[in-house]
């Protein structure tokens, strides 16, 4: 049975393609897209369940950590139990990325590790065993924000921030694998996705000075659009760099179905993460930013 990796920017329906899998009872891995500390989730659907295994690296000795959840309830296209759900709140979150952020380490007692040079790696071969990984980058030696400039550089320079990393036994096992590369044509939805979307940057935030204003706010967006929208070419770069064969799918216009080899299939209407767009603005201020967006930005 053909496996698949998911290599992608942060707005690339990581989300969709998630319930997708679980509605086909195949198996899923994540790893960390996002600010260190660095971890994976796995999960399983069977039998009216879904049984979830997290990992990270204690950052004082070094040593993987382990812990298990089985859901029991029905979940799926539930927003709330997104790709960072964790079955304990921390500061009023349920989210591993909550529960292991360093400014949280009195309060939780976890010190997990930002450059993985102990045995983060020993979780990989569950994560192989799996349908889909989606960001094997952090199997390659690569942490941080999906679509951002900082990562992207690494990749371009092929300079990984993470250690101990078995780089030839990843790339062989992702050789053998359907490496997926996200490429995302409309423009437009992409722009409506980061000026509103789920996890947009603070607007007019007088803690955050870079966003604190209208202006600031605009500029901000249009940078992190623009490195959306290179860090496809970065991916790409990368997995050349290793010789790693890689797909292209078109996000707007490529059949989920025939490419992930799915019996049935969501659309994106049905991604339940548009119901978290933010309106911090009215609809039509809004779309004269993507407007402007646009124009400047062919």
């Amino acid at each position: 049975m053909v496996k698949y990796s998911y290599f992608s920017p942060s707005k690339a329906g990581k989300y969709l393609i998630r319930e997708m899998f679980r509605y086909n009872n195949k198996t899923h891995c994540l790893f960390c897209c996002g600010h260190p500390p660095i971890y994976a989730v796995m999960s399983v659907p069977a039998n009216k369940k879904i049984y979830y295994d997290w990992y990270w690296e204690d950052d004082t000795t070094g040593d993987l950590v382990h812990n298990k959840f089985t859901q029991t309830k029905d979940i799926l296209l539930d927003p709330m139990y997104d790709e960072t759900w964790y079955p304990v709140c921390t500061n009023g979150r349920y989210s591993i990325k909550e529960l292991l952020k360093v400014r949280n380490q009195e309060l939780t007692g976890i010190k997990a590790s930002s450059r993985c040079t102990g045995d983060f790696y020993k979780c990989f071969k569950h994560a192989f065993e799996t349908d889909i990984i989606v960001n094997p980058l952090v199997m390659l030696g690569y942490g941080g924000v999906l679509g951002t400039n900082k990562l992207g550089k690494l990749l371009r320079h092929h300079q990984p921030n993470l250690g101990n990393i078995p780089i030839d036994y990843v790339v062989d096992e992702l050789c053998k694998r359907k490496n997926i590369v996200t490429h995302k044509e409309d423009i437009r939805e992409l722009a409506r996705n980061l000026f509103i979307g789920n996890g947009h940057l603070p607007y007019k935030d007088s803690n955050v000075l870079i966003t604190d204003t209208e202006e600031k706010y605009i500029q901000q967006v249009t940078k992190l659009i623009n490195s959306h929208r290179q860090f496809e070419k970065d991916i790409i770069s990368c997995l050349d760099y290793y010789n790693i064969p890689y797909d292209i799918f078109n996000l707007d216009k490529d059949d989920y179905a025939q490419r992930f080899n799915l019996d049935r299939t969501f659309t994106k209407l049905q991604d339940t993460m548009l119901s978290r767009y933010d309106f911090i603005e009215p609809c039509d201020i809004i779309e004269g930013w993507i407007d402007n967006y646009m124009k400047e930005n062919p």
